[in-house]
């Protein structure tokens, strides 16, 4: 097992390689919404998530009962390497089989305005990849090898953003180009995780069994965060296709170009959130959770807070990068800022409290979120169009920061001042980092 770095150290390394995910993909989003235009731009975008929810529902939360685990160091990394290839395998045949039943029987209702369901059938062949590469993944998140976590992000991020240059740009091949370009991308990330991770782990004879009991504690510790997982990326997503419903794939097209360049910006937090599911799980005392949770939700509000102010007077000029087309979207985007800036916060207090072994109050919370969100987007997408479905968004991810904070109190006692509000000890802290230049030479060097 590696032996854990420190927490800023890893929270830095993700961060900077997450930073370099964020201009990736915003040159991605960017090069598909000129090229392919408002229109195909929400065929695709109803098309590519439609693997990631079937991916949502079939994989049982042994993603992060993963790195729960193997952080503890209950499980080998080999041996889990092997578990997850298998449930991975056959958790993808029942998804692929599940995508064509629900195509089949309900292709004209879910993609009433997408003539041609063949697009929707081929994206099916993503589904394997996307689960063996979030399963493996984890493992080295669970290890706290965030070098290689991270890495994983980047190569997916590259060499889609190739293949788009390639057949979009070059060759002219449209939405059809736009989806080979996203299955080859999780493909190739997936041949890059397997090429290592032979190198990396030591797979003997002994660690490649199925383990039965570990496969039992991990479904069972899973099924609550793949509940709450489940009905919070439906809270996430749910709006796209209500909005597609209502309105029509233009309309798509100009919010999820706003909702993907918002959660972009949020990608900073998750590079710290990334890093506080094990290393709170490891974590010997409550006082020590506490303190850390405390530290890194202070830093995330403020972060977020000032960076969405930034944003928010910057978009309008860099709209025209996008094209006269979508007008609309940077006004979408700063209605969303504010829920995605405390969403932020939510995920670090969610992490925390799966991490203490409750993740079944995430999943309560976020079952409440979806019902709510669903009815907001309801009442306010026929009446308003894409700018009811950004109101109803940043609403619902408004309240769920509330609530999650109200309970993130019962929970471990801190008080709201302790965790929410910057502190004169935190300027301090900042003060101190910046002079220890040893530090940030390491960090470099990382």
């Amino acid at each position: 097992m590696t032996k854990p770095n420190s927490f800023l150290k890893n929270s830095f390394i993700t961060l900077v390689r997450q930073f370099t995910s964020i201009v990736i993909g915003t040159l991605l989003i960017i090069i598909i919404a000129r090229m392919l235009g408002p229109e195909l731009q929400g065929e695709y975008a109803l098309i590519i998530n439609f693997p990631t929810i079937l991916m949502m529902f079939i994989n049982l939360g042994m993603n992060i009962s993963t790195v729960y685990y193997v952080s503890r160091q209950e499980i080998d990394p080999g041996e889990s390497f092997f578990n997850n290839l298998i449930i991975g395998v056959v958790l993808s045949l029942i998804g692929v089989i599940a995508g064509f039943i629900a195509i089949y029987f309900f292709g004209d209702l879910l993609f009433k305005d997408i003539d041609d369901h063949s697009y929707v059938y081929f994206i099916l062949i993503a589904i394997p990849f996307m689960l063996l590469n979030t399963f493996f993944q984890t493992i080295f998140q669970g290890i706290q090898d965030f070098k290689v976590f991270n890495t994983i992000l980047v190569v997916t991020q590259i060499t889609n953003l190739l293949l788009v240059l390639v057949l979009i740009v070059l060759f002219d091949f449209g939405l059809m180009g736009a989806l080979i370009a996203f299955i080859s991308g999780h493909a190739l990330t997936l041949l890059f995780i397997l090429v290592f991770s032979v190198k990396r782990f030591n797979l003997t004879r002994e660690n490649m069994r199925v383990n039965i009991p570990y496969l039992r504690k991990s479904f069972r510790y899973g099924f609550k965060s793949y509940m709450s997982n489940l009905v919070t990326f439906m809270n996430y997503r749910i709006n796209i296709y209500l909005l597609g419903f209502f309105v029509g794939n233009t309309a798509v097209g100009l919010y999820f170009t706003a909702l993907t360049l918002g959660e972009k910006l949020s990608v900073f937090t998750q590079s710290i959130s990334s890093v506080l599911l094990p290393r709170i799980a490891s974590m010997g005392t409550e006082e020590e959770r506490n303190h850390l949770t405390s530290i890194v939700s202070r830093f995330t509000l403020v972060f977020m807070l000032v960076f969405a102010v930034v944003i928010f007077f910057i978009i309008d000029f860099l709209a025209p990068v996008l094209g006269n087309q979508y007008k609309e979207t940077p006004f979408f985007l700063k209605i969303l800022l504010p829920g995605i800036s405390l969403l932020a916060v939510e995920k670090i207090l969610s992490n925390d409290i799966a991490a203490r072994g409750k993740p079944e109050i995430n999943m309560y919370v976020s079952i409440f979120n979806v019902i709510f969100s669903t009815i907001l987007n309801v009442i306010l997408i026929p009446m308003y169009g894409a700018t009811g479905a950004a109101v109803a968004t940043s609403i619902s991810y408004s309240l769920s920061f509330i609530i999650k904070a109200v309970l993130f109190k019962s929970v471990t006692g801190e008080a709201f001042t302790k965790f929410l509000l910057f502190k004169r000890e935190d300027l301090a802290l900042i003060k101190r980092l910046l002079l220890r230049q040893k530090f940030f030479k390491k960090l470099i060097r990382s």
